[in-house]
């Protein structure tokens, strides 16, 4: 719909005098529809570059816990190797009578516990490895969910630009010096 018609018959207008019009209350809605999608997009695109930070962290936490497990299980060996040479000798002196019953034992229990350990241990550190690999797998999907977000910014800004133009042919001028009829 034609709003307001600036000219008559046979006026001379000048290139960029307004000739008419056009009622723009629809382009106006689309404007702000496209305005709001671009801020939609940018918060999204905002709230995946912190996921990826998340992550990345997430990532280093994790691979402290492998390293820190590999230590452990460092010290739990070395516990082992001194505890079943502890229960070989206990062994070769409780053959001889030269210990008690209870010291072989807890030369036993000692060699036991620290193999238990060592176990326990072992599979904390899969358990912390495995961790990891699905932590880093979320972490490429944060990645790649950036890549989309960033996108979808690009994509409503193209909406916005697309909207401001269709805004401005509501407005139509004279392209040229010249007479209207």
């Amino acid at each position: 719909y034609i709003t307001k018609v600036y000219i008559k018959d046979n006026d001379f207008v000048k290139k960029g005098d307004t000739l008419f019009t056009i009622d723009n209350n629809d382009y106006l809605v689309k404007l702000a529809d496209a305005n709001a999608a671009l801020l939609a997009a940018e918060g999204s695109y905002a709230a995946a570059k912190a996921d990826i930070a998340s992550a990345a962290a997430n990532v280093a936490v994790s691979d402290a816990n492998v390293q820190s497990a590999g230590g452990n299980i460092e010290t739990a060996r070395i516990r082992l190797g001194r505890a079943t040479n502890d229960f070989e000798r206990y062994n070769n002196l409780y053959k001889n009578h030269s210990i008690t019953k209870q010291q072989f034992e807890q030369s036993l229990a000692a060699k036991q516990e620290a193999e238990s350990q060592l176990r326990i241990l072992q599979q904390q550190q899969k358990a912390s490895s495995y961790q990891k690999s699905v932590i880093v797998a979320k972490s490429n999907v944060s990645n790649k969910q950036t890549e989309v977000a960033a996108a979808n910014v690009q994509r409503a800004q193209a909406m916005v630009d697309a909207a401001k133009l269709n805004l401005a042919y509501t407005v139509v001028t004279a392209s040229v010096d010249g007479e209207v009829s």
